[in-house]
């Protein structure tokens, strides 16, 4: 046999008996949000950490808009194992992680700030709330500070009786709103836009950055810095597809998720006030009604929607 053939037959040897390269892993990510709003954003950041920290073996594919269903088909299509990765509404999660009913809760954290000082301190007990229910939770992002968005000005709570409110599908948003006076209107976000330009609904309660994102100020004039709810976004996967990754992929969804939660809700704060003065170009009423009302008309719910022995615990752990 030729030095040739036994040189090519020893490369041949030493290429089988070579570790296998890592595989590439892309995961789809899911939301509703406007491509380039500040939900997007932080997904747009976690997947830059997350090729930075696999050498680009492991990436985010994100489908931004509802392109790949709404909320609720979002959270089941992780659940069903058909979506590898959601971001949704605290709101619609908690249906289904039901100790995540506290972050709906109204006038809990005063700040953007204050809410991720307290997800990071209590990590492990939402991340255990989070398994329980097969979800493994990867990132905890801020979907802003909620105010209203009407056909017409809301100078207080009194100006809320009878209006047809908008709510995410939530029993906790609807008994919200119940309570300030409003007739709360559970409808799904893709539907909003036509539902404020026909007249279903008078208003609707959001965040400066969406009705920025899907332009609500051409349809609700009005917006009112009530400032009722601070929302979160959780990013999640399914808890068995989770822990079927390698260890080191695990580990960098992780950091890459904690890493761009802390980025993206010190980006929504900084949007904030360049949002408002966007709006006044846009003609859009701003106003301020007065809030200790709403707090008011807000406590019996601490009482009425905190009822397992879980929620308490994390709204303990949250509040003290």
């Amino acid at each position: 046999m030729s030095n040739r053939v036994l040189t090519t037959i020893a490369a041949l040897a030493a290429l089988a008996a070579a570790p296998a390269f890592a595989a590439d892993y892309t995961f789809k990510v899911a939301h509703t949000n406007a491509a380039g709003e500040v939900q997007d954003m932080g997904l747009q950041k976690m997947k830059e950490l997350l090729e930075a920290k696999t050498d680009g073996a492991a990436t985010l594919e994100i489908y931004a808009g509802g392109q790949l269903g709404d909320e609720q088909q979002t959270v089941e299509g992780v659940m069903l194992g058909s979506l590898d990765m959601g971001m949704t509404s605290n709101a619609m999660l908690s249906n289904y992680v039901e100790d995540y009913k506290v972050f709906d809760l109204p006038f809990l954290f005063p700040t953007i700030p204050a809410l991720g000082e307290k997800v990071d301190a209590n990590w492990d007990m939402m991340e255990a709330s989070a398994n329980g229910s097969g979800f493994q939770l990867l990132a905890v992002f801020s979907s802003g500070i909620r105010h209203l968005m009407t056909s017409k000005p809301v100078e207080s709570i009194d100006d809320l009786a009878g209006m047809k409110i908008r709510t995410m599908q939530n029993p906790v948003h609807v008994e919200a709103f119940r309570a300030y006076g409003a007739n709360p209107t559970p409808m799904s976000y893709s539907e909003l836009y036509g539902a404020l330009q026909s007249g279903v609904v008078d208003g609707a309660e959001g965040a400066s950055t969406g009705y920025d994102g899907m332009k609500f100020y051409e349809v609700a004039p009005d917006f009112a810095l009530v400032g009722w709810l601070n929302m979160t976004a959780p990013v999640t996967m399914k808890k068995d597809t989770f822990d079927a990754l390698p260890a080191e992929v695990q580990t960098a969804l992780m950091e890459a998720g904690s890493e761009a939660a802390a980025w993206q809700r010190q980006y929504v704060v900084d949007q904030e006030q360049p949002l408002l003065d966007s709006f006044k170009e846009h003609g859009v009423n701003i106003t301020t009604p007065d809030t200790a009302p709403f707090i008011e008309a807000s406590q019996p719910l601490y009482e009425s929607q905190l009822t397992t022995e879980g929620q308490k615990a994390l709204f303990e752990a949250l509040t003290k």
